[in-house]
């Protein structure tokens, strides 16, 4: 099935381009794995300058800089590439 290997090549699962996880099968589910990883993150920091006082529009800026610039980047690229389950 896999061409012959090639000495200098290492043979890969996964490849990071551009910020966009892509699988050998051309599946995005690690990259929605590592999105919602990272948007966990995002969200407690928003929280954690939410509780130091941060309110109203700056925190929506913050949020959306943040979370929802992370949530969009590339998912037209990914988007209908994604099973339900």
């Amino acid at each position: 099935m896999y061409p012959n290997d090639i000495p200098v090549i290492t043979r890969v699962d996964k490849l990071n381009i551009l910020g966009v996880t892509v699988s050998y099968t051309i599946t995005f589910h690690n990259q929605v794995d590592i999105v919602d990883e990272k948007t966990a993150k995002s969200l407690y920091a928003i929280k954690t300058i939410r509780a130091h006082g941060l309110d109203g529009n700056a925190l929506w800026d913050a949020t959306r800089a943040t979370v929802v610039a992370r949530l969009l980047y590339a998912s037209l690229a990914w988007w209908g590439f994604l099973k339900a389950d």
